[in-house]
């Protein structure tokens, strides 16, 4: 009897997943009950030393379309996203979070906007499992550290926004891999906010699509993150895409922070002006652009 040839996925969705215990189960199941494309699961599991992933080793696997992939060692969530990523096949790829719970219809909605003309990334409204009235419609840049706060609705229709969280981000595979993926940040935070302001800078768009909802759990054990890689995030955030006196202002905003020094120095001593200068070489639009289209004051 002739083995049936594998489908192709239409869709690769990539979990990062450190310490998730049943969190990541839920995550599984919840996509599978929502999505009525072919699709793949990629979970990286970035060090955990809990049993979250143990039930993916089974023999045979407990779901045909999901692959793990094991890190030795803690490398922090973005890189953990980079792996799965260059692993994906399909030719739409879903960045989502391990702990999440999509709700029905939310892949097709977002598939629907990804496909116009000049759509770089899409988000659904990500709410919080335990608080379901607490709903972001997206996220701004709220202060100089380039920190962030939750956007409300706007429109039931799509819409441009600033950034959107890695809880969901959904883009095409092609557009990821020819900007350039997720940067090289330290342990936990910023390289969706650095991808999404790059995505705009290089003259695409980030749509929140409020129809489409995937709920979130906020952790309450949130991932430890130390000064010297807080900061080393920020400044690489800052460096590639701001110039002039924005620059000025946030370079100074962070400067009292503990282990700023450290932080710069691992910054210039890597690959950060070969990346500056190929960004700016390809981008279409700069951050005053950015920032004044957004209403942004830093």
């Amino acid at each position: 009897m002739t083995k049936a040839a594998p489908i192709t996925p239409e869709v690769s969705v990539v979990l990062p997943a450190y310490n998730e215990r049943p969190r990541l189960r839920e995550t599984l199941a919840a996509i599978r009950d929502t999505v009525s494309v072919s699709y793949e699961i990629i979970v990286v599991n970035d060090g955990s030393t809990d049993t979250c992933c143990d039930f993916l080793r089974s023999d045979p696997p407990p779901l045909d379309n999901v692959r793990l992939t094991d890190l030795p060692a803690r490398a922090g969530v973005a890189q953990a996203r980079s792996l799965g990523a260059a692993q994906a096949t399909a030719p739409i790829l879903v960045a989502m979070d391990a702990h999440c719970l999509p709700r029905r219809g939310w892949l097709q909605k977002l598939l629907e906007e990804l496909s116009k003309p000049g759509v770089g990334i899409v988000a659904p409204q990500i709410s919080s499992v335990e608080c379901p009235s607490a709903t972001t419609f997206g996220l701004t840049i709220r202060d100089r550290e380039l920190g962030v706060e939750w956007l409300p609705r706007k429109s039931d229709q799509p819409y441009a926004i600033p950034l959107a969280g890695c809880a969901c981000l959904a883009m095409k595979r092609e557009f990821f891999q020819a900007i350039g993926g997720f940067e090289p940040m330290r342990s936990y935070g910023m390289e969706d906010v650095e991808l999404c302001i790059r995505c705009w800078l290089l003259g695409y768009s980030v749509i929140m699509v409020p129809g489409a909802q995937v709920a979130h759990w906020f952790k309450k054990e949130p991932f430890p993150v130390g000064w010297h890689d807080f900061l080393y995030n920020r400044l690489r955030t800052a460096v590639l895409h701001f110039d002039g006196e924005r620059l000025e202002r946030i370079i100074s905003s962070l400067r009292t922070k503990p282990a700023f020094p450290e932080a710069v120095t691992s910054l210039l001593t890597g690959d950060i002006w070969t990346r500056n200068q190929q960004l700016r070489a390809r981008r279409k639009n700069d951050a005053e652009w950015f920032c004044q289209k957004f209403r942004i004051a830093i």
